[in-house]
């Protein structure tokens, strides 16, 4: 049996909606990075979510049963705070907008974290579940007046088990509608800063990423050079898969696809199979039509068929819906 797992001597994994949905474990995690670590592979846990430190991400994945070190964590605070490093003179007071996990990275680092807007010379600001609107006033106050803004990730929403809920993204660009600018930097996913740090503290010659986002996770893993696997447990669905302009590597339900059997797509005479799925192009209805198989087996041969009428069709065709997608769902 040949399972994707085989092909990669370390797994970099996303975290909201691919390892766990807010406090609950995705079903299969813990079994899955638990035999990638007992097979030798290494592992790293990368996360844009700032609200938390290091040991409170491996202190969660732990309680969930995922084995997790500290030092194989990387949050997107810890990287924003080094872009500030290279800004703002170490020993600075900085205005913190999120939780543990800013205020943490910037004590780690040498500044002086606070949540009191006077004196402050930059602004880091995260996701937390605490942030109010006067965060928000106040941050945008200090920018206006020419302070160094410098934000951890831009993920417009985060999964939660309840649903989507808005995520740091959104409040960036609440802050960025007052002050009428963008931020200094961004720490996290799809800026390259954050896998070039992920790949120093867990080194590999063939990793793969695991995300649930293309706009971050899949596009992170693009500009580092890094194979992807898109799994569907988090925010993107089929819909998104059709319509995204950059391609992930593998596609998968959940984390669980890679150490099951990966049944990958072939070309076949009028479109592209997948196991006992089949996807064709009928271009006088404009649609590609998949049938037989799993939802998993037809969305990958669909995908496969996409990208190979792409540049005969454009990318514009897929992303504004001129032709579909039927799964037979």
């Amino acid at each position: 049996m040949s399972r994707l797992s085989q092909e990669f001597d370390a797994v970099y994994f996303d975290l909201d909606g691919v390892l766990y949905r807010g406090l609950v474990a995705v079903s299969g995690a813990a079994e899955t990075v638990s035999e990638l670590v007992r097979s030798g592979c290494a592992v790293a846990y990368v996360t844009n979510n700032a609200s938390r430190t290091p040991g409170e991400v491996a202190s969660h994945l732990n309680e969930l049963g995922i084995p997790a070190a500290v030092s194989e964590v990387i949050t997107s605070s810890q990287v924003a705070v080094q872009i500030l490093c290279k800004l703002a003179p170490v020993g600075s007071r900085v205005f913190v907008v999120g939780g543990a996990g800013v205020e943490q990275a910037l004590l780690d680092a040498g500044f002086i974290a606070s949540r009191d807007p006077r004196d402050c010379v930059a602004v880091v600001q995260g996701f937390g579940p605490l942030v109010s609107w006067d965060d928000l006033a106040q941050a945008s106050y200090l920018i206006q007046g020419g302070a160094i803004w410098i934000a951890t990730n831009l993920d417009s929403t985060i999964p939660t088990q309840v649903g989507i809920a808005p995520g740091n993204g959104s409040f960036v660009a609440a802050v960025r509608n007052a002050v009428g600018r963008e931020p200094d930097g961004v720490g996290g996913k799809p800026d390259r800063s954050m896998m070039d740090e992920t790949v120093a503290v867990v080194p590999a010659k063939a990793p793969l990423l695991v995300g649930d986002r293309y706009d971050t996770d899949v596009a992170a893993g693009i500009a580092a050079g890094i194979n992807t696997m898109l799994v569907l447990s988090g925010v993107s669905s089929p819909a998104d898969v059709w319509a995204s302009k950059i391609r992930a590597g593998y596609l998968g339900e959940s984390v669980q696809d890679l150490i099951t059997e990966y049944i990958g797509p072939q070309e076949s005479m009028d479109g592209y199979s997948c196991g006992e799925a089949k996807a064709v192009y009928l271009a006088a209805e404009s649609v590609v039509r998949a049938t037989g198989g799993t939802r998993l087996e037809r969305l990958r041969a669909a995908d496969s068929l996409k990208w190979a009428l792409v540049e005969h069709v454009g990318l514009d065709s897929f992303a504004e819906g001129q032709i579909s997608l039927d799964l037979g769902e």
